[in-house]
């Protein structure tokens, strides 16, 4: 039975996380091609603010294309899904790698400050068949993804 309960609480989370991060626009769309799960090259972004922005929105993009997949995955494949949702953390912390422009940094610092907060959170409340971390996880995902709109507001010039 805690198995179960735990299985259909990785699911509500994956579901919450790919609904709010890709489904209620938070994020535009991605196109249907296929994602790396594997982190990509870290190289610090060349050029000014516009180019490393364009850099990392792009980043951020394949990202929630992931974490809509997690959900996914969690029916097939749980460990695939748990080695993706660690995929997706390294991502998210090499942001900060790829840039150097110093509020760029500080609105990556801050997403990547709800994402390991949202992470901490769901494994705690997955080993103690805590069934608030589901609750929890989407209000999270919500500030994440207030987060990741300052991000995309800044990029676009609109503070």
């Amino acid at each position: 039975m805690p198995a179960s309960r735990i299985r259909l609480g990785a699911a509500g989370l994956a579901a919450a996380a790919a609904l709010l991060v890709t489904g209620c626009g938070i994020l535009p769309s991605p196109s249907p091609a296929p994602v790396p799960t594997t982190p990509a090259t870290v190289e610090p972004a060349p050029g000014d603010q516009a180019q490393q922005c364009a850099q990392v929105l792009a980043e951020v993009t394949a990202i929630a294309t992931d974490v809509a997949r997690v959900g996914e995955l969690l029916a097939t494949d749980p460990f695939g899904a748990l080695a993706l949702v660690g995929s997706i953390s390294t991502r998210v912390g090499d942001l900060e790698t790829r840039v150097t422009d110093p509020a760029l940094l500080e609105r990556i610092g801050e997403i990547q400050a709800g994402w390991d907060a949202l992470v901490a959170d769901a494994q705690e409340s997955l080993a103690s068949g805590d069934a608030a971390g589901i609750e929890r996880a989407g209000t999270a995902l919500a500030e994440l993804g207030d987060r990741v709109v300052a991000l995309q507001e800044f990029c676009a010039g609109t503070p």
